[in-house]
């Protein structure tokens, strides 16, 4: 039966991907688990006992929105059920979301009232194809203005949050010992996160945590439903932050992850070297231009 099933993933998606041979030569995917190249396809079949796709993104890598767009549109053809998760919407905008889903707004108020960002044309096609397949759209992340908070005052200053506002945050407290997480991000901001002090780095805790309720509020309360969820690949890289928050809430949930970004070593891709970063890598081509 499962040797079925894939054979029925694979045909499909390989049927809707004849139409991006062109693009497609730009991408390579590597399954770190068999250690073997492989397919959109193969990305597809490998969630039919997966609750959550984490799919960590370089956010201007033009390559990497197209193959999320054909990725959900196959999940969507096999599982008919996908949650689309976005790190790019805040939680306080869920209702925005909600309106234009249902058809009540226009997608300029969308990308108004819900703070699109700049690159938003880079997720439409994701949000339109949730939108005509009639799937949940979760706006996942924290408002920037309590991340901005935390880094200001710490991660005490959310206690004194009115009421409503603590509807937008995960719950509290905020667990905070993540040493080699801590030491990745501190390296990744040019050694100077250390020098501000921890706040900065736990508002990005506060991000990883609150995309993560929004991941499992998300699954406890339809657990028939496939989840991808989209971040950038800090959040998600060696199964750290995003990853991490949810196994906390959940440690039995099925995860898998996904780090996709532009590399030098395109060509002769040195694949030993990017194994740690999750289930699946996928390389893009540097050379091709970015989406902003």
């Amino acid at each position: 039966m499962k040797t079925l099933f894939c054979f029925f993933c694979i045909l499909i998606c390989e049927q809707q991907l004849a139409a991006q041979q062109e693009w497609e030569k730009y991408m390579k995917i590597f399954d770190v688990r068999t250690g073997e190249e492989c397919k959109i396809s193969d990305l597809v079949a490998a969630m039919e006992d997966v609750d959550v796709l984490f799919f960590g993104e370089e956010h201007d890598d033009s390559i990497a929105h197209q193959i999320q767009a054909v990725l959900f549109e196959n999940l969507l053809e096999v599982y008919k059920d996908v949650t689309l998760s976005l790190e790019m919407f805040e939680r306080d905008v869920q209702l925005v979301m909600d309106e234009y889903l249902a058809d009540h707004i226009t997608e300029a108020k969308l990308r108004e009232e819900g703070r699109a960002w700049k690159n938003y044309d880079d997720y439409s096609p994701m949000v339109n194809l949730a939108k005509s397949k009639g799937q949940l759209v979760v706006a996942a992340n924290v408002p920037t203005r309590y991340a901005n908070l935390v880094s200001r005052k710490g991660l005490d200053a959310l206690k004194d949050l009115p009421k409503e506002s603590k509807r937008y945050l995960p719950s509290l407290p905020i667990f905070t010992y993540h040493p080699f997480y801590e030491k990745k991000f501190n390296e990744a901001m040019g050694g100077h996160g250390h020098g501000m002090g921890p706040t900065i780095f736990h508002a990005q805790l506060l991000r990883d945590a609150t995309m993560a309720e929004s991941v499992f509020e998300t699954w406890r309360k339809n657990k028939k439903t496939k989840i991808l969820h989209l971040n950038g690949r800090f959040h998600s890289d060696e199964y750290l932050g995003t990853v991490a928050e949810l196994k906390r809430r959940r440690k039995r949930m099925d995860i898998l992850t996904i780090s996709c970004f532009s590399s030098e070593d395109f060509d002769a891709p040195e694949w030993d070297e990017h194994a740690g970063l999750g289930n699946f890598v996928i390389l893009t081509d540097p050379t091709v231009s970015k989406s902003f």
